[in-house]
This record gives C-alpha cells, structure tokens and sequence, in this order.
C-alpha cells in the first residue's frame, strides 16, 4: 500500500502499480507515509482517508506475473516457487505457462504458492489473485477469512462487502479511471502540479517495471480448459469487476453509465451495501449460526450416543 496525507493507493500486483505510485508521488503534493508494497492494511489505520485498488484482468494478470518471473528471475511467487523446487517451470514458453498455471490454480499447492494464502484455510474456495485481492481489501482479512464465519462463494460475497474502498481503476483503462478518480476527489487532494487530461497524467511518468514478454504468450494463445478453470478460480475478481461480462471489465462508478450502476447494484457484490444492511447481514448470520448450533444441542439430548 501506498499512504498520502489524504489518500491511501492499495497496490495488487501487476496492475500497474509502479506506474500508478509514480504518477502519484509526481502529482501529489502530499506527506508521503512509508508502507510495504502489496502489504495488508496495519492496525489502527485512518478510516478518515480516500481508498483506492487497481484490478486487472485475471489471465491478463497471471501472464503480467509469469511473465515477470521468467525475464527477471525474482519477485515474491518466483521465490516461493524456488524455494519449493520449482523454479523450472519459469521456462519462457507457452508450455510453461500452461504447467505454471495449472499448478497455482490446485488449490493443494496454496502452502508452496504463498504461506498466507494457504493459512487462510480458504485456498479451496478462490484462487491466488483473489486471495490477493481480498488480502489488501479488508483490515484483519487473514484473521476473517480463518474465522469460519465466511464459508463458500456468498459467505466470500459477505466479506467483500467489508472492503474499505468503492473506487478502483483497471489497468486497460488506466490513465482514464485514475483521472477520474483524482478529479472527483480533487477537492480533498493536494496537487503540486494541475490535473489537464488523462494521456497528460500518464505521461507524466514513464512506463516502469515493463516485464519481458514471452513469445507467443497472449490470453487467445491458452488452452479454452484452462481459461475456464482461471474463471472458476477467479470468480471473485470476474464478478466484482465485470471481466465476466467485459475483457475491459465494468467502468468504475465514476465513468459508469446508469444502466452499468443499475446492474452493479442487482450483483450485490459490486458495490458495497450501506452500513446499515451490512449490519443487518451480520446479525442475521449470527442468528442463523445460534439457532444451528441450539438444533444441534436439543438433537444431542435427545439422541444421546450410546
């Protein structure tokens, strides 16, 4: 993560966020807080700020992240992989890829893949980027997701729901979504330099940590089965961001047409719900979950083991 003064910049991986944490440090005229890259909010953050997250594409993004590790030889996934005797399936082809992919998509692989996905105890419910996702989304995410309390894909939707940002920028229309962004929120935001266009906001920092590409490697050039396994997997991002619907995915609420709101909206999981039903949902949970638990109690009684 990436703290300003008045903004906070949650930074998955490969979705541009060099270049976004450039464009920013250029832009804002701001006390910049030190954080890690890619790190989990601390305890005790400021609710009080702007949030923000960049998404991607997840096969688009998985490509982005072994492409990294094949033409640099690090980052943390190539790590890992190392460590767990792995590292030749970051040979720079097609094949490769496929073998890696299908590889960090077993959920069985989650304690080699990354330690804190596999303790989340939820690797069979959502795949790596997803974890991701919801790891830099929710303060506390590894204590929720281990909590039991957020079982199968609606109790993933529920947890969703307790994400600290509504605005997000896709890396396919990135210098777009993040003029957007800025210009709504401007008001709150010191600038040392003037928001003009969204091509002059790009521009105003190179393009950095371009991975070397391999040959032949596109989303069109993988196997249809493994498409579709990235879908299942994934099916968190696809349906949050409306890849499901749109390669691009959905436009974010600031460039979004009514009818894209009005559509968001009747997913239940774009848009987080007002707090008063979020509230409502979790007491509704514990009830439910109380009432189980008394069934269970009285069936004990009355059928005692012998």
């Amino acid at each position: 993560m990436k703290e300003y003064e008045n903004i906070v910049y949650l930074d998955l991986q490969k979705t541009g966020s060099t270049t976004i944490r450039s464009v920013l440090s250029t832009l804002l005229d701001e006390r910049f807080n030190e954080r890690k890259p890619h790190y989990a909010l601390p305890e005790g953050f400021d609710r009080s700020k702007l949030f923000f997250i960049s998404v991607r594409e997840p096969l688009s993004l998985y490509i982005s992240l072994f492409n990294f590790g094949s033409g640099s030889r690090r980052g943390g996934l190539y790590g890992n992989l190392r460590r767990g005797g792995h590292a030749e399936m970051f040979d720079p082809s097609l094949g490769a890829f496929e073998a890696w992919l299908r590889f960090l998509l077993n959920p069985e692989n989650a304690r080699v893949v990354q330690k804190e996905y596999a303790r989340s105890t939820m690797a069979g419910t959502f795949g790596l980027l997803s974890f991701r996702l919801l790891y830099l989304s929710i303060p506390n995410s590894l204590k929720k997701m281990r909590s039991g309390k957020f079982q199968g894909r609606e109790g993933v939707r529920e947890l969703f729901q307790r994400r600290v940002y509504e605005d997000y920028v896709r890396t396919e229309n990135l210098g777009g979504d993040l003029f957007a962004f800025l210009n709504h929120c401007s008001g709150r935001l010191k600038f040392r330099l003037p928001l003009t266009t969204p091509e002059d906001l790009i521009a105003l920092v190179p393009v950095r940590n371009a991975s070397r590409k391999v040959p032949d490697l596109t989303p069109q050039s993988v196997s249809p089965e493994l498409r579709q396994l990235v879908r299942e997997r994934e099916w968190l991002l696809y349906e949050a961001f409306g890849y499901d619907v749109d390669p691009k995915g959905r436009p974010p609420r600031l460039l979004a047409s009514p009818a894209e709101i009005s559509a968001e909206a009747g997913m239940g999981i774009g848009s987080r719900l007002p707090k008063g039903e979020r509230k409502a949902q979790r007491q509704l949970r514990i009830k439910t979950r109380r009432a189980k638990k008394a069934a269970a109690t009285e069936e004990s009684n009355v059928n005692p083991q012998t």
